[in-house]
């Protein structure tokens, strides 16, 4: 995963992840049904758990907040302008919400590098895309 959170949205703005490539022949509906695969979902949530319990403990500045919040905007706009599909967008944009505030709390785990390494992969993750 990208060590700062610009080094995260440049990443997203100059392709190197969330390339035309990674939008070209997908099937959305797949995504979409593979993402809510049971253990996917529990692994998810369960990062998602992991860094919110210590975000609600941190104090970050809105410099910081405004950051994450483009990141999460520009990786939605790129994935909704590739397919059209505002839910598949809305799940990419909560991945990458999900890094940048993994990157600033300094948090790493398994699944989540996983994730990441689908994108850098040029796949959007799923069961399939993150199997070792």
């Amino acid at each position: 995963m990208e060590s700062s959170l610009p080094d995260l949205l440049a990443a997203i703005t100059e392709e190197r992840v969330l390339t035309p490539e990674v939008f070209s022949d997908i099937d959305c509906d797949e995504i979409l049904a593979a993402r809510e695969d049971e253990a996917f979902e529990r692994e998810w949530n369960r990062i998602l758990t992991m860094v919110d319990k210590e975000w609600g403990d941190r104090d970050v500045s809105d410099e910081v907040e405004e950051m994450i919040e483009e990141i999460r905007e520009q990786s939605f706009q790129i994935a909704s302008q590739a397919t059209d599909e505002h839910e598949l967008a809305a799940h990419i944009a909560d991945d990458f919400e999900l890094f940048a505030r993994a990157i600033v709390l300094d948090q790493t785990d398994p699944f989540l590098e996983s994730l990441w390494e689908a994108y850098e992969n040029g796949e959007i993750p799923s069961p399939a895309s993150i199997q070792e």
